[in-house]
């Protein structure tokens, strides 16, 4: 996301904070798509919301600049329509049998595509959006096979309420990771590149163990990975070398995707859990910008540190969905 965000701020000549509202304007709009698709009564909006998304991004990728105007509504369309698409196979996933194995391994499967979609970018040094447009081709064309019938007693309803001690981690994590460039170069350390690009193997390998780990040990694994990425990401803004805030953003990114799958089984409904974890994201930058003001980045550290003892609780009372019985 920070790569073609970028590249979409030199078409428009904007300066470094557009992209950063610009990611807000997505992840909110993603946010409330997820949220909206949740409801699969409506079947073709799906492949409609993939047709947007497609024409937005290959439009982005042909032409050569584009207004700030053009540039922050076409970030929110596409954003919204991604969303809706996104909710499609996380609402599918209440009819499977393993929730949580469905989840875990589409990310990681998604992580490694990623991975391979980056060293193709950095070996060859082309664009990244006339390739996320033939992804979102890709996509299209997926969508229009035909789509299994979803079980009407696996649509659970929408509850902000069940799980919002949840939302301050998810809003440490974006600021984590909104932060992170930054935070290098005021050390003098240059870009984090390799390490973020290192970050989505061990993001999918978190995730693929999530898929695997037996149910009776999800809550522990759930909450395992929730505290080793609370507690590495704080360490992450404590320390001084480039080795050290490497390795913990390597052990953040392995917690959080080990976590995250496990949550989504956990949650009211996975398209609902995603809604809100895209909310939090997209919160992220606000907080992070407040701490650092008020108190550097130890501040942001205790924070996010902070934030996972908060989650605990939260997530030790949700019920996996994997143990919900379906009639």
């Amino acid at each position: 996301m920070p790569i073609w965000l970028v590249e979409l701020a030199v078409k428009s000549e904007s300066s470094d904070v557009t992209v950063g509202l610009l990611a807000s304007v997505v992840l909110l709009s993603a946010a409330i798509g997820c949220a909206a698709g949740a409801d699969t009564r409506f079947k073709t909006l799906p492949l409609a919301a993939a047709a947007v998304a497609c024409c937005g991004v290959s439009g982005a990728a042909m032409v050569q600049t584009i207004s700030t105007t053009v540039l922050f509504v076409g970030a929110g369309i596409v954003g919204l329509s991604l969303g809706l698409v996104l909710a499609l196979p996380l609402s599918r996933s209440l009819t499977d049998t393993s929730i949580v194995r469905m989840i875990g391994n589409g990310m990681a499967i998604g992580c490694a595509a990623s991975f391979v979609l980056l060293m193709g970018i950095h070996v060859t040094e082309l664009s990244l959006l006339p390739h996320l447009a033939l992804l979102t081709v890709i996509q299209v064309i997926l969508l229009l096979r035909k789509l299994p019938v979803q079980n009407k007693s696996s649509v659970r309803h929408f509850n902000w309420k069940q799980d919002i001690s949840l939302l301050p981690f998810f809003i440490c994590m974006g600021a984590y990771w909104a932060f992170l460039e930054v935070f290098s170069v005021e050390l003098n350390l240059g870009s984090l590149s390799d390490w973020l690009a290192g970050s989505l193997l061990l993001s999918g390998l978190g995730s693929y163990l999530a898929g695997i780990i037996p149910n009776r040990l999800s809550l522990y694994a759930g909450v395992f990975g929730l505290l080793l990425a609370a507690f590495a990401g704080g360490l992450t803004y404590l320390s001084k070398s480039e080795l050290l805030i490497g390795a913990t953003i390597l052990i953040n990114a392995f917690g959080l995707f080990l976590f995250f799958p496990l949550y989504l089984d956990r949650t009211d409904a996975p398209a609902t859990g995603m809604a809100r974890y895209l909310l939090g994201f997209a919160m992220g930058g606000v907080l992070g910008s407040f701490s650092i003001a008020v108190g550097g980045y130890p501040a942001l550290a205790a924070a996010v540190a902070v934030s996972g003892l908060i989650a605990v609780p939260a997530m030790t009372r949700l019920r996996s969905n994997s143990d919900i019985p379906e009639f």
